[in-house]
């Protein structure tokens, strides 16, 4: 009998009830949310997230849909089938950008090019639709249009509630279109207007230079057919970007309308003026109205960032603008930023800085009350061992204008008396497939990682006063073109 209660005991022992596996609980909104952040810059990433399961489908959506790039007809119809089959999609949406460039061809004459041009996919039945379910949606609009006018610019008014506004190609927009666009636009702070790849005419500056000098209401009759209503209050504008503009002399002359645009609250300006090369062709520079402004927004500008392409050779053109601004420092209008917190030299040119001009502004600009300095650069991964003997030695031809010699003037207490952080950012450009096709590098990860070291290693060691005082923040933006997917127009949408 014991033994029998044994076997029973033994048996129940034995058939221990299997452990329940807890129910499936979606992860917290928070954390998805975090983990689509970290994928947001590849799109097949978050479309795969978004097939693993349902509870990831809504958050890849979010960053998926949040920007909208419209190049061409297709791009409408598969964006409206997408509204049409899931429209809460639509409010995901927060920067609208739209690219069309003029596909006529070049030869034969201007009648023949005329007839045959194509019609713009802004005036689609689907541009309809979608225009009118984003307009009250959309926050930063992008336009790259070429060339923009009113058979394209209804799209783009229905976006009425904007407050980034970025134009590219603004070589080839009349003012007059440009305040058509955006008038309505009651909501805008933002502003940044690109020239585009066009080098600027002489004829056509002379001209407008000669105009603008004898005619003071220029800029009143250049806008007349889509002159804002005098019950209107101007822009107030709190970011503005110049970026190889200033040729066009109206359109800066416009901006610096008070009856358009309210510039007493900028708080950050970024300025990229003409390559050095550009500026020999042109006779007489007019500097009036950049000096106008800088002037303008003299004590309110909180940020400043200089752009250049700086061209690595030794003999280039000297650079007319940098000259005008720099030459007599206590004279400069950069002299007029008093409340200047931030300062940015960013090189577009692959080049690694030209430290002879990055000493020149240091020392050019208001300093008491500047506390970030930064500068950036883009650089491809296999030009870096060509570029650092120039950068990071001291030049025999022009002693005193290398990374050391920014050491030494940044630790001055005196001059840079409340300076609290010098950030170095280095993107560094690579792309991974064609790497592996051309079998150059078999280790494109490594290769890459190993280059980023030596990048941080070769600026910590040599702005050794910086980072003692830890002043120092050098950063390295890894740039595959590979994943990069297609190229924006517009360089800065990150900043």
């Amino acid at each position: 009998m014991e033994s029998h209660q044994k076997q029973r005991r033994k048996k129940a022992t034995d058939n221990t009830a299997p452990i329940r596996c807890a129910s499936r609980e979606a992860a917290p909104p928070e954390i998805l949310l975090l983990i689509m952040k970290e994928l947001h810059g590849s799109k097949v990433s978050l479309k795969t997230a978004a097939l693993v399961c349902r509870a990831w489908c809504g958050p890849a959506q979010v960053y998926l849909f949040s920007q909208i790039h419209i190049r061409k007809t297709q791009d409408l119809s598969r964006i409206s089938k997408i509204f049409e089959k899931s429209p809460h999609i639509a409010s995901h949406v927060n920067r609208l950008v739209v690219e069309e460039l003029d596909v006529q061809p070049t030869f034969g004459s201007m009648k023949d090019r005329t007839s045959i041009s194509k019609v713009s996919y802004f005036q689609s039945n689907d541009a309809t639709k979608i225009a009118s379910i984003l307009g009250s949606r959309v926050r930063e609009l992008g336009v790259s249009v070429h060339t923009l006018d009113k058979n394209n610019l209804e799209f783009l008014k229905q976006m009425k509630r904007v407050q980034t506004l970025k134009v590219d190609q603004c070589d080839n927009i009349p003012v007059n279109i440009l305040v058509e666009l955006i008038q309505g636009m009651r909501n805008l702070t933002s502003l940044h207007l690109f020239g585009g790849e066009n080098e600027p005419k002489a004829e056509e500056y002379e001209k407008d230079r000669l105009q603008l000098l004898t005619d003071t209401t220029t800029t009143s009759n250049a806008v007349s057919s889509a002159e804002m209503t005098v019950d209107k209050p101007p822009f107030r504008l709190t970011r503005l970007t110049l970026d190889r503009t200033e040729h066009r002399l109206g359109l800066l002359n416009f901006v610096l309308d008070s009856r358009h645009f309210d510039l007493g609250a900028l708080k950050d300006l970024d300025l990229t003026w003409m390559q050095a090369e550009e500026q020999s062709e042109i006779a007489t520079l007019d500097y009036t109205f950049l000096d106008r402004l800088l002037r303008k927004v003299g004590n309110n500008l909180n940020s400043l960032t200089l752009g250049f392409h700086f061209s690595g050779c030794h003999y280039s053109p000297r650079d007319q603008y940098l000259e005008h601004y720099t030459m007599n420092p206590v004279a400069s209008p950069l002299q007029s930023l008093v409340t200047l917190e931030s300062f940015s030299i960013i090189d577009q040119g692959y080049n690694l800085f030209d430290l002879s001009v990055c000493l020149t502004l240091l020392n050019s600009i208001p300093s008491s009350s500047l506390t970030r300095i930064h500068f950036k650069t883009l650089i491809d991964v296999d030009d870096f061992t060509e570029l650092t003997p120039a950068s990071f030695a001291e030049p025999e031809e022009n002693p005193g204008r290398d990374w050391k010699a920014v050491d030494t003037l940044l630790r001055d207490e005196d001059r840079f008396p409340v300076l609290t952080t010098v950030n170095i950012t280095v993107v560094l450009e690579f792309d991974s497939e064609a790497c592996v096709k051309e079998m150059a590098n078999r280790h494109t990860e490594e290769s890459v990682g190993q280059t980023s070291t030596r990048i941080v290693g070769l600026f910590e060691g040599t702005l050794m006063s910086l980072k003692e005082r830890g002043l120092l923040n050098v950063e390295i933006e890894k740039l595959d073109l590979s994943l990069a997917g297609p190229k924006s127009v517009f360089w800065k949408w990150g900043d």
